[in-house]
């Protein structure tokens, strides 16, 4: 058994090399064994955002077709409901991650992000073992702090200050972390704990899954700089990521890590900052933020952007995906 307090931390570097992580190569898209983050750090990766909003079969349709088209991930939500359309349907995001993941066979899948209001770290992380047993080792673990306007409400939970969002994202992801690594863990924080807990089978492939955790204020994005292996960002812009990169290789070199090691990943299309309604306005957006360090690129299928933002056609997808893809992958990688 473990028992450990809040913030009890191990070196950086010891925790990269000790972990063997699940990723696609660069030259095949084969999943392939590494050590430690920092061995895919030139590799572009691109990934779907598939919002859970449409009847089942169409949903699960999609996902086996985005699985053959070549990306190297697909990913749900997992707000209560759609932020930006409360009244359109709407599926629970890790029930729904776990069926859909069933509808694939190379991907890998996750949530874009987890919320950490909606479900304690233990039952988070027995979910995430129950789904990465479900893909044979595909899952890749993606966390925020939330704060969407109606989501704790819904959940019927409180809501909270920054400073206690911030606190609770460093306490959670700590213990996510610790979960993920240790058969049986105690834990005993100011907003989280756990008593004996078994975590047993663990994961297939390695002590945890890669993670990728949302962040854009200082307080978590130093969790980012301790903890993750992808950051991601929806930007606003690329100027406010641009920022946001720089603080957080400030927070790798004061804790000792190689800001290199952390991937970093955008969610495009969202907002005005990164959208795009064309696959040759795709292509532009992608090199830009490649030419800033930004190595994995996620867009929604159907394209989806907040109210106002314009969106891309639906039919160019196929362009993106048969096109334009191959044609970054060849240039960028």
């Amino acid at each position: 058994m473990v028992c450990v307090p809040p913030l009890a931390q191990s070196a950086p570097n010891e925790r990269s090399a000790a972990l063997s992580k699940v990723v696609r190569s660069c030259d095949d898209r084969a999943m392939t064994i590494f050590d430690g983050a920092g061995e895919i750090s030139g590799c572009v990766r691109f990934g779907v955002l598939v919002l859970p909003n449409e009847p089942w079969p169409e949903l699960s349709a999609r996902w086996r077709r985005l699985d053959r088209s070549g990306v190297d991930s697909i990913w749900s939500c997992d707000h209560f409901t759609n932020t930006h359309r409360p009244d359109s349907p709407w599926f629970e995001g890790w029930t729904g991650l776990a069926a859909l993941a069933t509808a694939t066979e190379h991907v890998t899948v996750g949530l874009l992000v987890g919320a950490i209001v909606s479900r304690p770290p233990t039952m988070l992380v027995k979910q995430a073992v129950t789904i990465d047993h479900i893909t044979d080792g595909r899952l890749e673990i993606g966390l925020g702090a939330g704060g969407a306007p109606d989501d704790q409400a819904m959940w019927g939970v409180d809501e909270w200050s920054a400073l206690e969002r911030s606190e609770r994202f460093a306490e959670y992801v700590q213990l996510v972390d610790l979960l993920s690594r240790e058969r049986e863990v105690t834990f005993a924080g100011r907003w989280y704990s756990t008593t004996g807990a078994v975590m047993d089978p663990g994961f297939v492939r390695s002590r945890r899954p890669r993670l990728t955790l949302a962040a854009h204020g200082r307080r978590t994005i130093e969790v980012v700089a301790r903890y993750a292996d992808t950051w991601n960002t929806y930007g606003p812009t690329l100027e406010d990521a641009i920022r946001t990169r720089d603080q957080l290789w400030e927070c790798c070199r004061e804790i000792g890590r190689d800001p290199s090691e952390i991937r970093m990943s955008v969610l495009l299309g969202i907002m005005a900052g990164t959208a795009w309604t064309s696959a040759a306005e795709f292509e532009d957006v992608v090199a830009r933020w490649h030419a800033e360090g930004f190595r994995d690129f996620v867009f929604y299928d159907p394209p989806y952007g907040r109210p106002g933002v314009p969106v891309a056609p639906p039919s160019a997808i196929e362009t993106v995906l048969g096109s334009s893809i191959p044609s970054l992958r060849s240039s960028l990688d």
